[in-house]
């Protein structure tokens, strides 16, 4: 399996050069000439003005689509990067203010911005096929080098179009794009300067694990739900009643579904059978050993959709449909069968390392050793929903533990945890005031970079997924994963293994 694993990764040619001298020539500052500027593998398509911006759209090496917008006036010599979601597949939308990216230069336009579609088109949802996963080249740009190429094409075009490259190189990303941020400061060290990495996918193999294991422990023999969303109103008010509405750390929360246990032969909205019972204890303790806990005390609204489906299987659900695709074209070698479902996936220490032969090499961002991102002057700042069902909380705060431990984290890192915050800081659609809100992380990373002005406390307005309605705003201060945990007694939080390279 190594061997082969080895020869496929050498049938993939790595692109780790710099910008040629041939890209730096003078300024022009005609946005339509840069169709014939020079890109490191790649080429420019098109080249255009729109909305204050020359913006160039390329291909790397025939497969990375990519996005860049250079202001036409007033750029600050900062560059910004912005990673994907879920399985990435297209760019991303670079007109609105994205995963904490609503600093004053963003919103005024004077910020080069960049984002390309990690070398595949489908679905990042992964509602289609991720047959794309069957091309080893795309999955190594996937999961490792796209970012990092895209970083080069752009110092060109900067070069091309200004006279000289950016003063200041940034990276933003939340959820696939956390997990970009982190590779790039582990791999790529030098690539940036500053990194924001949100609700960070570090863990990417067992990840899938955890998709799988909720997505199954929902299903019965006969593949009906057992959990509907017709319970989740009663369970979450059942946790928000024992632990608080803003929870500002689910591993001191000991809820115990079996308080909502429904009597014998009743089966109502406000309780929950036996059966329920035993699939939100695993939902909330997650696959023991194989990933870093589970569903987060807290977090119940965001299963919608997710394993607990409206209509259907919950192998229909998102969390399933990801974990598909994950396991069937992107977890092993070769594709695996057409008759593969999530049923057939056992959760065993022996599928946990056979996932990781891959997942190390090519999708894991969790080497907790930043030294020569530190050596370069990087700086990185990660967040993290508490509430977080997508990605729970938990194998963030390991891998931050990792990084204090290596000593003078303080210097260059800092994590937020963000009590009750949902998925890279959006949450259900709630009655909350009218005022709208975005997180904003990046400003207090240009700062840190620019103005060595370490940051200290964070106001953090936690907002719905439309970007209409602050759900909550809250002020959090850097979070210190070495201090003792005060676990509630009986938490189903509390007690779960660390995993990965930690």
């Amino acid at each position: 399996m190594i061997r082969k694993l080895l020869a496929l990764l050498a049938a993939v040619p790595l692109v780790l050069g710099g910008v040629t001298a041939a890209a730096r020539g003078p300024a022009t500052l005609n946005c339509a000439r840069l169709t014939s500027a020079h890109v490191p593998q790649g080429t420019v398509a098109s080249a255009t003005t729109s909305d204050g911006y020359c913006q160039v759209q390329g291909v790397l090496d025939q497969a990375v689509e990519f996005t860049v917008k250079l202001p036409l006036s007033g750029w600050t010599g900062e560059y910004v990067q912005q990673g994907c979601t879920g399985l990435c597949g297209e760019v991303p939308d670079l007109t609105f203010p994205l995963f904490a990216f609503s600093c004053p230069a963003a919103l005024a336009k004077t910020l080069v911005v960049a984002g390309d579609d990690t070398g595949h088109t489908g679905d990042p949802e992964g509602v289609q096929p991720a047959t794309w996963g069957a091309d080893p080249r795309a999955r190594t740009e996937f999961g490792l080098t796209s970012e990092h190429r895209l970083r080069l094409a752009s110092d060109a075009l900067m070069t091309a179009y200004y006279g000289h490259g950016p003063t200041y190189r940034y990276f933003d990303g939340c959820s696939t794009g956390g997990r970009q941020g982190l590779n790039l400061a582990q791999r790529f060290p030098a690539d940036f300067d500053g990194i924001l990495a949100g609700a960070p996918a570090g863990n990417e193999a067992p990840l899938a694990l955890l998709g799988a294991w909720v997505t199954t422990r929902n299903t019965d023999a006969h593949g009906r739900q057992i959990l509907g969303p017709e319970k989740i109103p009663a369970l979450h008010d059942a946790v928000v009643n024992a632990c608080g509405d803003v929870i500002q750390d689910p591993r001191q929360c000991g809820f115990q579904p079996s308080s909502l246990r429904c009597p014998r032969g009743v089966d109502l909205p406000t309780c929950l059978t036996p059966a329920q019972v035993a699939a939100v204890v695993a939902f909330y303790r997650g696959p023991d050993g194989l990933y870093n806990g589970g569903m987060p005390y807290g977090s119940e609204l965001g299963w919608i959709d997710q394993f607990v489906v409206r209509s259907g299987s919950p192998l229909d659900g998102n969390a399933g449909k990801i974990a598909f695709n994950y396991f069937k074209y992107l977890a092993y070698p070769t594709v695996l069968p057409d008759t593969f479902t999530l049923t057939d996936v056992r959760f065993t220490k022996a599928t946990y390392d056979r996932l990781n032969l891959l997942g190390n090499a090519l999708y894991n961002a969790n080497n907790p050793d930043l030294s020569a991102f530190r050596a370069h002057g990087g700086k990185l700042i990660m967040y993290h929903g508490w509430a977080d069902p997508f990605i729970p909380p938990f194998s963030t705060v390991d891998y931050y533990r990792a990084v204090q431990k290596r000593g003078g984290a303080d210097a260059y890192t800092r994590l937020y945890m963000i009590p009750a915050g949902y998925h890279c800081l959006f949450g259900p659609n709630l009655d909350s005031p009218s005022e709208i809100g975005v997180p904003e992380f990046l400003q207090p990373l240009m700062d840190w970079v620019e103005k060595g002005i370490g940051p200290g406390v964070i106001n953090v307005p936690t907002v719905n997924a439309d970007y209409t309605e602050v759900i909550r705003d809250v002020d959090v201060a850097p979070f210190d994963a070495l201090a003792p945990v005060k676990a509630a007694p009986g938490s189903l939080n509390a007690d779960y293994h660390y995993v990965g390279r930690y």
